[in-house]
C-alpha cells in the first residue's frame, strides 16, 4: 500500500482589519490617542538626536521646534518593531540627556536627570497556538516610554526611603527591536 507523506499544516496570520479592530476596543483612551497625536517626520540628514545643551541655534528659533525637542529634557523616538505584535510598529522615546537643560542659556544641568515618562498598554502577542488555520492573539500588557520629564537627582541613600506608586517587579519595557525585557508577571488572555 503507498502511504502519502502527511503536510505539515500551516498557520496564516490573522487578516490585519481584524486585528485592527479588535486593538481598538482593547486600546480605546490609552495608546490608540498617543498614536494619533504622535507625528513622526522622517530624519532630516543633519537631524541632531544628540542633546542640544548650551542653547538652541538660530534655525531653531526661527522654526518652531515640536514639544519633544523643546523641552528641559529632550527626547527622540526610535520605532520598535515586532512581527509577532500588533502593532508591529511602537514609536518609543528616549531621552537625549542625562540632565536637564535648565541653565539660563539652556546648559545642562546635572543636580537633575532626564527620565523616561512611561504609559501602561496593551498590545496583542501572536502565539504558536493555531485554530482554524489561524494564528491565535493574546492581549499582553507592556510599559512604552512616550517622553522624557527632569526630576531632581537622587543620592543613594535617599532612594531607601522614598515611596512609589508603581509596582516596580510588574513592569515591562518595551526594548528597541522585537526583544522584550521581562521583570516581573504579565496579564495575558487569549482574545483570538
Amino acid at each position: 500500500t503507498y502511504l502519502r507523506p502527511l503536510r505539515a499544516r500551516t498557520c496564516a496570520d490573522r487578516p490585519e482589519e481584524l486585528l485592527e479592530q479588535l486593538y481598538g476596543r482593547l486600546t480605546a483612551g490609552m495608546l490608540s490617542a498617543f498614536h494619533h497625536t504622535l507625528q513622526l517626520e522622517p530624519l532630516e540628514k543633519d537631524h541632531n538626536t544628540s542633546c542640544p545643551a548650551g542653547g538652541r541655534s538660530a534655525a531653531d528659533k526661527v522654526y518652531r521646534l515640536p514639544i519633544n525637542l523643546n523641552s528641559v529634557s529632550p527626547w527622540s523616538y526610535r520605532i520598535s518593531y515586532d512581527p509577532a505584535r500588533y502593532p508591529k510598529y511602537i514609536p518609543e522615546a528616549y531621552c537625549l540627556c542625562k540632565g536637564c537643560l535648565t541653565g539660563v542659556y539652556g546648559e545642562e544641568n546635572f543636580h537633575f536627570r532626564s527620565v523616561p515618562v512611561l504609559m501602561p498598554t496593551v498590545i496583542l502577542r501572536r502565539t504558536t497556538t493555531c485554530t482554524g488555520g489561524r494564528y491565535v492573539y493574546t492581549e499582553d500588557y507592556v510599559t512604552i516610554p512616550v517622553g522624557c520629564t527632569c526630576v531632581p537627582q537622587v543620592h543613594e541613600k535617599e532612594v531607601d526611603g522614598v515611596n512609589s506608586s508603581i509596582d516596580k517587579q510588574g513592569v515591562r519595557l518595551l526594548r528597541p527591536g522585537d526583544a522584550f525585557a521581562h521583570i516581573g508577571p504579565t496579564h495575558r488572555s487569549s482574545v483570538l
